[in-house]
């Protein structure tokens, strides 16, 4: 009895997570107006009402966020500082991501050494979907 009770709780547990997921990334987070879909009837873009979290990162209010067919992260503007790994990407600024889920490009906060290259702060940093540094602006 007591093994149903704790596996019913499991899957109501699971459930609630599954429909918070869902009710984040449909068209209640934007503002009315101009909001775009994938053919099957997935958000792919508009522009938000409120900040929202979606992936881990915090996308600014009144700014525009693009998501994958798959519902994840493709671009916003941040609202907050943003961590991925070692990178600090800017507050207020455009942080983007390839289909995998890895970083694409974001400004950084600070000055970073990323492959062995010096990457200056304030300058947009680019990643390949294997994570290895495409292009950043180095130091003046």
């Amino acid at each position: 009895m007591k093994v149903s009770s704790i596996v019913i709780a499991a899957v109501g547990m699971i459930f609630l997570v599954h429909v918070e997921v869902c009710q984040a990334i449909d068209q209640s987070i934007c503002t009315p107006g101009e909001i775009t879909y994938y053919p099957g009837g997935q958000l792919n873009s508009c522009t938000l009402k409120d900040d929202v979290g979606i992936d881990g990162v915090k996308c600014k209010q009144y700014a525009l966020v693009t998501l994958y067919r798959s519902g994840t992260l493709q671009s916003c503007v941040t609202s907050d500082y943003f961590n991925y790994k070692d990178i600090t990407c800017n507050q207020y600024s455009q942080v983007s991501f390839h289909a995998n889920g890895r970083l694409d490009t974001c400004t950084l906060s600070k000055s970073l050494t990323i492959d062995g290259k010096n990457c200056a702060p304030f300058e947009t940093i680019s990643l390949f979907e294997n994570g290895k540094l495409k292009s950043c602006s180095t130091p003046h």
